[in-house]
């Protein structure tokens, strides 16, 4: 079991990525669009699917969820074997740009997701290589997928900048903090603990006070 050090949240929440000005602006987006945007899509999509694909409700249905799971485990995989890959803590790794940032300055929200026009190219793609792939099951997996990138987005964003609720959805602050101040090769979900327990990555039960480890106290 190994442990992490990040800057702590009480110091600089943020840091200068790239010396070039238009690279450093190009780094930056408010989460919150970018969710309201790939919400909208998710719905258009559904919407579209549902007049013209001609799958019954069960398939459509289908459809969405496979999409909307098959987003979680990515997510997971993506972060546990790319993201964190050996060299992500090295400042000159594509990695570090990509995530390594983000657990040297975990409380700088305006690089907690992809800048809009990238954000929709990288949906555009999606969407085209699944239509070839798939046709017209596509749009109502396609729907549930980036609902899931959208969802994924918002739960990391209000994790890092919100207080924990005092409800079941704390659990969600609490499995996240545990990765970033404590257990750096565990708790990979964001979203979802789910492929956490499946695959073994889960933290251990930590009782008592030391459950919010590193809670934002903003």
């Amino acid at each position: 079991m190994s442990t992490q050090t990040t800057t702590p949240p009480s110091k600089a929440a943020e840091s200068k990525m790239f010396d070039n000005p238009v690279l450093e602006k190009l780094t930056r987006t408010n989460s919150i669009v970018v969710v309201s945007a790939y919400t909208a899509i998710s719905v258009i999509f559904y919407g579209y699917g549902y007049l013209n694909s001609g799958l019954s409700f069960w398939m459509e249905a289908s459809m969405f969820i496979c999409g909307l799971l098959l987003f979680t485990l990515m997510e997971y995989l993506i972060h546990r074997f790319t993201y964190h890959s050996h060299d992500y803590k090295e400042e000159e790794a594509w990695q570090y740009k990509v995530h390594g940032y983000h657990h040297e300055f975990p409380k700088d929200k305006d690089r907690l997701a992809l800048p809009l026009p990238v954000a929709l190219l990288v949906a555009g793609l999606l969407f085209y290589m699944l239509y070839l792939a798939m046709g017209n099951f596509s749009y109502h997996f396609f729907s549930g997928f980036i609902l899931g990138y959208g969802g994924y987005l918002f739960v990391h964003y209000i994790v890092h900048t919100r207080r924990a609720p005092n409800n079941m959805f704390g659990y969600l602050w609490k499995h996240h903090n545990l990765h970033h101040y404590k257990y750096e090769d565990k708790a990979f979900g964001v979203s979802t603990p789910l492929w956490d327990f499946i695959f073994g990555t889960m933290p251990p039960k930590v009782e008592g006070k030391s459950t919010r480890v590193g809670a934002n106290k903003s």
